[in-house]
């Protein structure tokens, strides 16, 4: 079993985290069943897929187990633990260490929409820090 890197070390391309969307969301899936998801919404060959998987559990972002010729891949990254640490890098980067021009940044962009339920946590973590 693959150990998996410190956090801080974690740099997963575009391309690596779509695959990881898709792995944490199925659970495991094989080399074609990744190329198939990716292709419905990204033009990629085969080959491609199979090589950034490869590269992948070689970077400690994925596991593999091999029946024959059938490799099956999923995630050892925990999503939420890569998300706090992509999060972290970006407010640091992007936002002069401010989460919340992160978050007001993420409210007025006109690609995502945010929920109703959304706006309310959003409200409620605002309220609840204002009374810290």
């Amino acid at each position: 079993m693959r150990m998996q890197p410190p956090l801080n070390t974690i740099k997963p391309t575009e391309s690596e985290l779509e695959i990881l969307s898709i792995l944490w969301e199925k659970g495991e899936a094989t080399v074609a069943e990744v190329h198939t998801l990716l292709s419905a919404y990204k033009k990629t060959g085969y080959t491609t897929t199979l090589k950034l998987l490869q590269l992948m559990l070689f970077k400690g972002l994925v596991n593999r187990k091999e029946i024959g010729r059938k490799h099956t891949y999923w995630p050892i990254v925990d999503k939420n633990n890569l998300s706090i640490g992509l999060t972290e890098r970006l407010i640091g980067y992007l936002f002069n260490g401010s989460p919340a021009q992160l978050a007001i940044t993420a409210i007025q962009s006109s690609t995502f929409e945010c929920s109703k339920e959304d706006l309310i946590k959003l409200q409620a973590l605002v309220d609840q820090k204002i009374s810290q």
